[in-house]
């Protein structure tokens, strides 16, 4: 049996020297490394544990208003749908929709030819009453004369003075028609009956209008009305002088301020609910009649936690703030009422006395430490 021999090159102590000094090398450049990894981790744990310098503000106690939520439509402080008030063709028209028009201002043209020739007719039957009342007079008193001589009989005297007491009363009916006359071609003409914007016009040239029909709807928005409705239950807060407040969709961004000027009198059976009325000013003809509202109405104050609105931010639909708590940041969802002066009403989230931050919210994060 034999075995290949193998060419074994014996090691002297150079080699040996040689080869321990380079694994000496390398152990102490891989613990060099170890060491150079955990200092750096224990510097990043470091940094994500340091305090983070806040400014905080402390949540106070204000009277905040009791606010009571309604919907309401507003309406012009005049509205009237004119009716033409006398029959006819309609000649001319001299508005449009949009127009501002001044009390008194001609609207539309009626024919009136048949209203004139009625007056032309009623004009001479006042002429002729008037000329056979003098005449009858005139016969009056010669029958008078004839009976203080004794010619005629008291029977003949009071059948020929009968038609003096009678021929007044046909020139009076006579002046009647006459005006009535007068009436019906002046009624040709209508005039605006107070100044505003006009709404809508129904008739157009050509079309025969009743005395009933309509021929334009007119509004007045210098000041507007919001009508609103109070149920049963909260008629007690709403008096008048109350102050409102609401906004409308064209200017969801400003709010509008009215005050309660008309109450209703009784509760509406079918709705068990109360009208009222506001009066508002509207200088800037921002407000168009017809717009429906969302409205507030200040009825009374109630005592609230508030947060100065610096210390609010939003996230997902929800306002939060970041309360101080053991060193530590709370991120806290808040109910929140009205705005009062520079701060946020909040009926829960917080409570009266903690702190709250104030700016730089957006590096917060919650839980971290603060100082």
């Amino acid at each position: 049996m034999s075995f290949a021999k193998r060419n074994l090159t014996p090691l002297t102590g150079k080699t040996v020297s040689a080869l321990l000094a380079v694994s000496l090398i390398g152990f102490a450049a891989g613990g060099a490394t170890a060491c150079g990894r955990a200092q750096a981790y224990k510097s990043d744990d470091a940094a994500a544990t340091a305090p983070v310098r806040v400014e905080t503000a402390e949540v106070t106690e204000v009277d905040t208003p009791v606010v009571l939520q309604l919907t309401g439509s507003l309406r012009g402080s005049k509205e009237a749908s004119l009716a033409a008030n006398a029959a006819g063709r309609v000649l001319r028209t001299f508005v449009e929709r949009g127009d501002e028009i001044k009390q008194g201002a001609v609207i539309a043209q009626l024919d009136t030819s048949a209203a004139t020739l009625s007056l032309l007719e009623a004009k001479v039957q006042v002429d002729t009453s008037r000329t056979q009342e003098g005449i009858n007079l005139a016969d009056c008193t010669r029958y008078e004369q004839l009976r203080t001589k004794g010619a005629i009989s008291a029977l003949e005297y009071d059948q020929a003075t009968a038609k003096c007491k009678t021929a007044p009363l046909g020139l009076q009916v006579a002046q009647v028609r006459q005006d009535l006359a007068a009436k019906n071609v002046g009624d040709g003409t209508i005039r605006a009956p107070f100044s505003g914007v006009v709404s809508e016009r129904y008739v157009e040239v050509g079309e025969y209008v009743q005395p009933a029909s309509k021929v334009i709807s007119i509004v007045q928005s210098n000041d507007v009305r919001l009508e609103f409705t109070v149920a049963e239950a909260n008629i007690a807060t709403v008096t008048a002088g109350a102050d409102v407040s609401f906004v409308v969709a064209a200017y969801p961004e400003k709010v509008f301020h009215g005050t309660v000027r008309f109450v209703s009198g009784a509760v509406r059976t079918a709705t068990r609910d109360l009208v009222a009325e506001a009066v508002v000013a509207n200088g800037e003809r921002l407000l168009r009649p017809g717009m429906f509202a969302n409205v507030s109405l200040s009825t009374g104050t109630r005592k609230l936690a508030a947060v100065p609105l610096a210390a609010v931010f939003e996230r997902l639909d929800k306002k939060r703030v970041y309360v101080v708590s053991s060193g530590h940041l709370q991120e806290r969802i808040v109910q929140y009422g009205p705005r009062v002066g520079g701060a946020l009403s909040v009926e829960s989230g917080v409570n009266v006395g903690e702190k709250v931050v104030v700016g730089n919210l957006a590096n917060l994060t919650n839980g971290a430490r603060v100082e």
